[in-house]
């Protein structure tokens, strides 16, 4: 060695010029992965805070497919009618048996949660729907928003509509994948609105529940492709399913 500049003792508090720039290089590319490692796991946008209304009772056509939702007549908040979707106690959907109701004017019970746009019911236990005491119009036919490949991420409709807020990394996909798994209806939530809607009810290319590939990209961001359409104040997006990727 010429100066023992890069000669390193333990007990010497200067720190030799070499060792400074290599320990500040690695810590920098440490930063650097944990930070993609989150981008990777956790949510692709902030769907913000949600709202729990309380006990409400709303009448509307129940709709079984792609998951279950209610069709309420227009009225002066909600000109094109308005759409709710359902869900039962944890992490269930409302449970099969009531498909005798596809199609019929039911009154729905429970407690009603919502995020912008978005409603979800969580049904109350026992007669939560029951036939509706009123006759209730069948209205807003799905109107074609056309062809649309979009970026966001695949979440539950009971934590996107407001029960919580919904987090981040493997506990969120854990959680989520159980909500939906259990029937909660999955929510798309879009990086940027399509024709206004940033919420949207996932589906097959059919208009049936989405398949099972949909599990293994929920809770990551993801690039979905299909016909979006509209029913009600609800954008309903059928997905290509041989064609979703994870970003």
């Amino acid at each position: 060695m010429k100066d023992g500049a890069d000669f390193f003792v333990g007990w010497d508090a200067r720190v030799p010029a070499r060792l400074a720039r290599f320990v500040l290089g690695v810590a920098a590319v440490a930063i650097c992965a944990m930070l993609l490692l989150a981008l990777a796991l956790g949510r692709a946008v902030d769907a913000g805070a949600g709202e729990i209304v309380g006990e409400v009772a709303i009448s509307g056509i129940l709709e079984i497919k792609p998951y279950p939702y209610l069709r309420a007549p227009p009225d002066a908040a909600h000109p094109a009618g308005h759409v709710v979707l359902l869900a039962g106690d944890g992490k269930y959907g409302i449970g099969v048996g009531n498909e005798k109701f596809a199609g019929h004017a039911i009154e729905a019970r429970g407690a009603l949660v919502k995020r912008g746009d978005l409603d979800m019911m969580i049904v109350s236990p026992g007669d939560g729907l029951r036939p509706a005491a009123v006759s209730v119009l069948n209205t807003s036919e799905p109107i074609g928003l056309g062809r649309w490949r979009v970026s966001g991420e695949i979440c539950d409709g009971k934590c996107t509509a407001g029960i919580m807020r919904p987090g981040a990394g493997v506990a969120h996909k854990a959680c989520a994948t159980l909500c939906v798994s259990g029937g909660v209806p999955p929510v798309f939530v879009a990086t940027s609105p399509v024709e206004g809607a940033e919420f949207m009810l996932l589906a097959a290319a059919d208009g049936g529940p989405a398949p099972a590939v949909m599990l293994d990209l929920i809770a990551i961001p993801v690039t979905l492709e299909g016909d979006i359409e509209r029913r009600g104040d609800v954008a309903i997006f059928r997905v290509d399913w041989t064609r979703a990727r994870a970003r």
